[in-house]
């Protein structure tokens, strides 16, 4: 009996089609960013910031950077989780509090065009609480023409860098992180500007990217470095397995910028 209904079970799906179920959909904040609108609250006073900032999504790791008027940069990233309509943030570096961790606990609003997010525990100073309020528009992918994930989408450290001048090997003490993802990418660093090392600069870039046969090239868009806005870059890629890569820069000037990247995973 148990073998002539396994039988008709089996056959029933031949003829009907068995279905597996599918799963539902889980939410997403994979992107890349534009910051619209920032307002702090504080003791029922709200304050605009005018401030200039992207922020990218992967699917494990976040990445913001910024600048405003008076030229300062700030920045962070780290992972998070999603669940629901809240994101929890884990800083791995941060231009507040540099190595040190930091969690933020988001709530957020999607919308059409992008989304609302809420820091309810941004800060508390001298007992007056702080909320922060930021708007974001997404960005539509750069590149519709190729795929849309390159095997440089994700968060990487750079591990080294030095720059050649004839026979001279010059290394540079940097901290710095990059970004890649959708056709767009962003990179956040700071550097010391004295030999003592007690002042340091903070920095950043972001913009576009397309990466074909080993050449990646890239225009900054936003930047605090001038020199660096709307520049067109052409950069030789040498990819050692599929995370760690080297690229290198050629310069009349400059001799030969050298940076070594590890995938952070």
């Amino acid at each position: 009996m148990n073998k002539i209904l396994i039988y008709a079970a089996l056959l029933s799906c031949l003829i009907l089609g068995c279905k597996k179920k599918e799963k539902p959909s889980q939410p997403s904040q994979t992107g890349v960013y534009e910051l619209e609108k920032q307002v702090l609250s504080r003791g029922g006073k709200d304050s605009t910031i005018k401030r200039t900032q992207i922020k990218i999504y992967t699917d494990r790791h976040f990445m913001y950077a910024s600048i405003v008027p008076d030229s300062s940069v700030g920045f962070g990233v780290g992972t998070y989780t999603l669940d629901s309509n809240r994101i929890t943030e884990h800083s791995i570096y941060s231009s507040r509090a540099l190595d040190s961790p930091l969690t933020y606990k988001l709530i957020i609003t999607k919308k059409t065009n992008g989304y609302t997010q809420i820091i309810p525990d941004y800060a508390t100073v001298q007992g007056v609480k702080y909320v922060l309020k930021e708007d974001y528009k997404k960005l539509a992918p750069a590149d519709t023409s190729i795929a849309d994930t390159s095997v440089l989408d994700g968060l990487w450290k750079m591990e080294k860098t030095y720059t050649i001048k004839g026979k001279d090997t010059i290394p540079t003490e940097i901290t710095q992180y990059k970004m890649f993802w959708g056709g767009h990418f962003t990179f956040i660093h700071r550097l010391p500007r004295n030999k003592e090392k007690t002042i340091f600069k903070n920095g950043f870039g972001t913009g576009v990217f397309t990466f074909r046969n080993d050449t990646l090239r890239e225009e900054d868009v936003i930047s605090n470095y001038a020199l660096l806005r709307g520049h067109k870059f052409a950069i030789k890629i040498t990819l050692n397995g599929t995370d760690e890569y080297t690229q290198v820069i050629n310069s009349a000037t400059n001799g030969q910028s050298v940076e070594i990247y590890r995938r952070v995973k």
